[in-house]
């Protein structure tokens, strides 16, 4: 369940007409993604050319918007980049809202049905990417992985101390408290497999490139001609290229490498994020129900559901972390708590 953010139409259009020269003759809030600090709008001129505008109240992190137009601009036209304003920026600012317009693409970009032809141009798409040097000077924002858990374990410890075993709260409350106590084994398997991945890591020096760092089908959009174009560079980093490869899985891996080129996998550095996904989310989903006053009982207990998804050890993250585990040398190897 999605609602519209807190910002006016008519503050909207009067920001595109004075920051991009866009009248538009309709603007149609999209309830979709789960970034619930921002809002996605399908918005149609007045010569018919239709855009994809987006409003966040996070943190401006340029970057988001400066990588994708370098890329575009570098002829990875599958990269979708922000259109500039009137002042060639590449974001306006609507008192707390950040306001980005891009180019509409038609078409799909849903978590299932992605073919393997589909894969394997991702696949080329981001071997690209990966090649593209940074312009002289870089990003000054841009963030470069440090593989430092600190934050993580920190939040997670002292919600355990403070908030796991506390009483009263809402019924979601309640059952968030009660699912991390039940899953309470596995989310120590996650915070010490991270920190003892991080420490190898750490050790080591490492090549980083241009990952778009959170690269899932919801990120691309399929359109009608088969066309995969990449959206969303909210978490765009200079990491190990293995950021990229922890949605990458059977049964269209191999479709994915036909098209990025069977390059050695660093099977530490995927291992540990694939951790770290797993506590990005449970941290996220553990702070969206107990913290934020903005959210009403319905789309809380939807994110206690969602714990359930992401702690569950058959399936997602954990799972795909278990199975590059076994790729580790022995000593690095974390095994299972099923069936103990």
């Amino acid at each position: 369940m999605r609602e519209p953010p807190r910002i006016t139409e008519e503050d909207l259009r009067a920001c595109l007409q004075d920051q991009y020269d866009l009248s538009p003759i309709t603007l149609t809030f999209l309830p979709l993604g789960h970034d619930y600090d921002a809002g996605i709008y399908r918005v149609e001129g007045e010569q018919g050319t239709v855009y994809a505008l987006k409003v966040t109240t996070r943190s401006l992190y340029e970057p988001r918007c400066l990588v994708p137009r370098y890329l575009n601009d570098q002829g990875i036209a599958s990269v979708v980049a922000p259109i500039p304003t009137r002042s060639s920026a590449l974001w306006a600012q609507l008192s707390d809202w950040t306001v980005i317009v891009y180019p509409w693409i038609s078409g799909e970009s849903s978590l299932t049905g992605m073919t393997d032809e589909q894969w394997k141009q991702v696949g080329t798409i981001f071997q690209r990417i990966h090649q593209v040097m940074l312009p002289p000077g870089g990003f000054a924002s841009l963030r470069k992985e440090t593989f430092d858990p600190t934050e993580y374990v920190r939040w997670v410890r002292a919600f355990e101390t403070q908030h796991a075993h506390a009483q009263g709260g809402g019924a979601s409350q309640r059952a968030l408290r009660s699912a991390w106590v039940a899953h309470q084994s596995t989310i120590h398997t996650v915070v010490t497999s991270l920190e003892k991945l991080a420490a190898v890591l750490q050790s080591r020096p490492l090549s980083c490139v241009i990952c778009h760092a959170d690269l899932h089908a919801r990120n691309l959009i399929r359109n009608r001609a088969d066309q995969v174009f990449v959206i969303d560079w909210d978490e765009v980093m200079l990491a190990p290229k293995e950021r990229d490869f922890i949605f990458v899985r059977p049964p269209h891996a191999d479709a994915f490498f036909q098209g990025y080129g069977q390059e050695e996998i660093d099977w530490v550095a995927l291992t540990y994020f694939l951790w770290e996904r797993v506590v990005q989310d449970l941290i996220e989903c553990t702070h969206n129900v107990c913290f934020r006053d903005d959210w009403g009982e319905e789309s809380r207990a939807e994110a206690v559901q969602l714990l359930d998804v992401i702690l569950a050890e058959d399936r997602g993250h954990i799972d795909a972390a278990y199975q590059a585990s076994a790729h580790l040398p022995r000593d690095l190897t974390v095994h299972s708590g099923k069936g103990s």
